[in-house]
């Protein structure tokens, strides 16, 4: 059956299409059980504001007959203008209607009956105030969603749930508040990357450089490598190590790029980024791993732990120690975590 939307029965008024023929095409519709209640409700709507009481008593019958959902306002709407008042019964089964149906907010815009049993106006404020805390269960849950992810130093996401928080509640004070903080803090990281990563620069330049002969050799090495690496990549990662252990973290990378794409080669990337001094760029990839791994319990300890290292090396101690810290309350017995928090700590008041 073909579905009437709300632009066709449009079309329909404006083609010459009788009232009657409209309206029985809609009570027709409306007895369709394969369509939602979503894609009814709107014209059960039509019926009612158009003035079709008849089709509308028509449609609430086939549909009370057939079981099936109706629009309780509606229904109230309409028989509450006799001025009659309902017998008990009525009242019985209109609330255990609402109760199946599970459609207690359509007692939201009808009061036709409210004079006539004290329920509706209960009803109306248990439901009111159920709203009210499932949007404060919402936005709640937004602003957890927000702090850790800040906490986890996550900024870019950090900041597209904030975005959406203030698209939900612009009104709210506390979120325009946190995304000035927000915007300021994240203006003063951009800063300290674009410092430290230009003292970071300074460091690598002043680093002693490999003779020639040396030079020559790793070259050489790395050249072979990647002829071998052609045929076998899985020899890419044992290559990868021998260069770490020679200290040339930058042809490392390079002949990692060799290696099959799985857990050992992401970690031994972050690894190297690392010990590359790429700081910016390996907390890029942590994130990236964060999110791919996340399945794995042990993902949010090494991504921490390897965060924390980035943070310190760019110059950014206390977030670096508050990740560190948070690290050895849950697994105090991380030996390498302590070592790090008395090396980041030594000299300070």
């Amino acid at each position: 059956m073909t579905v009437i939307n709300e632009l066709e029965i449009r079309n329909l008024l404006l083609s010459g299409t009788s009232g009657e023929e409209l309206s029985n095409g809609i009570v027709k519709l409306l007895s369709e059980p394969s369509l939602s209640w979503e894609e009814k409700r709107p014209f059960w709507f039509f019926l009612f504001f158009s003035g079709r009481a008849r089709s509308l008593a028509v449609a609430l019958k086939n549909s009370l007959d057939g079981k099936e959902r109706i629009p309780f306002d509606a229904l109230i709407a309409l028989m509450s203008k006799s001025g009659l008042p309902p017998k008990p019964v009525v009242f019985e089964a209109l609330f255990k209607g609402i109760k199946k149906q599970n459609a207690a907010d359509d007692l939201f815009a009808a009061r036709g009956w409210d004079k006539w049993d004290a329920r509706f106006d209960e009803m109306r404020r248990h439901l009111v105030q159920s709203k009210v805390t499932e949007k404060h269960k919402f936005k709640e849950s937004y602003r957890e969603k927000f702090w850790f992810l800040r906490n986890q130093r996550m900024t870019e996401q950090a900041g597209r749930v904030l975005r959406q928080m203030l698209e939900l509640f612009p009104d709210e004070e506390e979120f325009q508040n946190l995304k000035i903080e927000f915007d300021e803090q994240w203006a003063r990281e951009i800063l300290s990357n674009h410092v430290s990563r230009h003292a970071g620069d300074l460091l690598e330049k002043t680093k002693t450089q490999p003779a020639a002969l040396d030079e020559q050799m790793l070259k050489c090495f790395l050249a072979e490598g990647e002829k071998i690496c052609l045929e076998n990549r899985e020899f890419a990662l044992d290559l990868t190590i021998a260069f770490w252990f020679l200290e040339d973290y930058t042809r490392a990378l390079e002949i990692l790029n060799w290696a099959p794409q799985g857990v050992s080669s992401d970690w031994l990337k972050a690894e190297l980024l690392i010990e590359s001094r790429h700081f910016i760029e390996a907390l890029e990839h942590l994130n990236y791993l964060e999110i791919k791994y996340i399945e794995d319990p042990e993902t949010t300890f090494s991504v921490s732990y390897l965060r924390s290292q980035c943070l310190q090396a760019l110059g950014q101690t206390a977030p670096a120690l508050e990740i560190m810290q948070s690290i050895v309350r849950v697994r105090p017995h991380y030996r390498s975590a302590h070592a790090l928090i008395l090396e980041w700590t030594e000299g300070m008041n």
